[in-house]
């Protein structure tokens, strides 16, 4: 009786560590949440232990114990108590990491997962009850008497798996995606910045700009230069930092790119490799990234053995943890002091921002007058002037992909729609000054960082095709797509809004014509 309730109890750690595994695995997995903290704990830091999802700890523990009942029964009595204390040691070993876990929630993460919970009592009484046995052994059976167990073993490993299938698959259907949890200050503290994390500027300024970015997100790259035209402007009185934020379950290339930025920082070139990626966006394959060592001065030996062990992806997913616990869920995404500004900046808007901040730091304007602190918070910018935009449509994030999204269409389709007799309206969302040099004949222009202010000048009665340059045109990001989801979240029908993906480029290589 007591195999069967050990190998019971195993089972479920078993499920429970199952399902935890497959929601960390992804932001997008919704998660059944049996109380109040689930997500908490899920978001916090200490949901991973060597760039590996912690539940994975749990799925090697009881998948152990319940391989070693089933070894007990089959193995010769010499070797059967070798196979108990095993059993023992790692029964004693989970329940007291499960013990560390619990102080975890209880103490520092400050908020309770119930399958944590579940999966901890579940351990608790594994190790009691192997506790018992070594107090109060029961006496070998015989073979017979091992059949029976045996046989006993695989009904209970049956029932489970009739059991826990449709009870995993039903898991797995519903739930919700978490909420992003909000920075508390502690987490500013302890979360924005870390020793190591990559500074330039004003490397003693008490005002610092810190941006969560990913290589390949179409918004960084057009918000990247505006950030170098800031770093020139306030370079001498602000301190910026960079960390990374790959996109893994939309960007396939994201974290290779991070990790070669990475392996160039450690030869003293991370900036430099930062502009190189972002100015080569469109390709970030790894014999581009080799590329773009060679042509930064790298010395290749080293940035190969680098890229290829993988040495800084500790690294990196140390940064994502710090976003994830910052409440960090989208690309760019700038922290200014206190203030998190999840969307694009103009150079207008970002400075205006750190202006504010350099005035309430007591440091100067761009004028050279100085200006005394203000009361209130250390990191008061005197109100978030961006407080009506937050989460814009035009970031980059992974749940964009869960959102309507709007039809795609080719060069050909796009040419019979130009042509037809029911013309459509060409929507021509790159910036003003790339509209002007070329664009296609009658399209009009709203840059996509306008698009969610103007997107009701626009008619619902008529097909509107979006475009842009084309860079980007398989990227959920890209900004041609994302002023579709605008439309599309506004009540324009999903048959009347094309995005032509080929973009101008394309456009331009089929010869067909191009206004100026």
């Amino acid at each position: 009786m007591r195999k069967q309730l050990l190998m019971a109890l195993s089972l479920v750690g078993l499920f429970i560590s199952s399902y935890l595994w497959w929601v960390y695995t992804s932001p997008l997995h919704a998660l059944v949440c049996l109380g109040t903290g689930c997500d908490t704990v899920r978001l916090s830091r200490y949901a991973e232990i060597l760039g590996l999802p912690m539940p994975v700890l749990g799925v090697a523990m009881y998948a152990a114990l319940a391989l070693l009942l089933f070894a007990e029964q089959l193995i010769a009595t010499e070797f059967a108590r070798k196979v108990r204390y095993a059993f023992t040691a790692i029964a004693a070993a989970g329940f007291l990491f499960s013990l560390y876990l619990t102080g975890l929630e209880a103490f520092v993460i400050h908020a309770w997962c119930a399958w944590c919970v579940g999966s901890a009592v579940a351990v608790t009484f594994i190790f009691g009850i192997t506790a018992l046995e070594l107090i109060r052994p029961a006496r070998r059976p015989d073979a017979a008497a091992a059949l029976a167990t045996l046989r006993n073993l695989f009904t209970t490993m049956l029932v489970a798996i009739v059991i826990g299938i449709p009870a995993f698959i039903f898991l797995s259907r519903h739930g919700e995606v978490p909420d992003v949890v909000q920075a508390s200050e502690h987490a500013l503290r302890n979360n924005l910045i870390r020793a190591d994390s990559h500074a330039t500027g004003k490397l003693d300024s008490p005002v610092t700009v810190v941006e969560f970015g990913d290589f390949e997100c179409p918004a960084c790259g057009r918000q990247d230069p505006v950030v170098r035209e800031v770093m020139q402007k306030y370079g001498d009185r602000v301190r910026f930092i960079f960390r990374q934020y790959p996109l893994e379950q939309i960007h396939m290339n994201a974290m290779q790119a991070a990790e070669a930025s990475e392996c160039a920082g450690a030869q003293g070139k991370f900036w430099p490799a930062k502009d190189k990626l972002y100015d080569g966006q469109t390709d970030l394959t790894e014999p581009a990234l080799y590329l773009y060592a060679d042509q930064l001065g790298l010395d290749k030996a080293r940035f190969s053995q680098c890229l290829s062990s993988h040495a800084t992806l500790a690294r990196i997913r140390e940064d994502m943890a710090d976003a994830h616990a910052l409440g960090v869920d989208r690309t760019p995404t700038f922290f200014v002091g206190q203030q998190k500004i999840a969307q694009p900046m103009d150079l207008t808007q970002f400075s205006q921002l750190l202006d504010k901040e350099l005035a309430a730091r007591g440091g100067t304007k761009p004028g050279g007058a100085t200006q005394t602190a203000s009361s209130g918070s250390p990191f008061s910018t005197g109100g978030n002037i961006f407080a009506s935009s937050q989460g814009s449509e035009m970031a980059c994030s992974n749940d964009e992909a869960l959102k309507a999204q709007p039809d795609l269409i080719r060069t050909p389709q796009t040419r019979q729609l130009f042509e037809g007799a029911t013309k459509p309206l060409f929507v021509d969302v790159r910036a003003a000054k790339d509209y002007a040099v070329g664009h296609l004949p009658a399209a009009i222009n709203i840059p996509v960082d306008d698009f969610e202010r103007r997107f009701s000048e626009l008619p619902k009665d008529r097909t509107i095709v979006l475009y842009e340059s084309g860079k980007s045109p398989g990227d959920i990001c890209g900004s041609s797509r994302a002023a579709g989801r605008v439309l599309l979240a506004h009540g324009f029908a999903k048959e009347r809004v094309k995005v032509y993906q080929d973009g101008l480029a394309d456009w331009q290589k089929a010869g067909l014509p191009v206004a100026h």
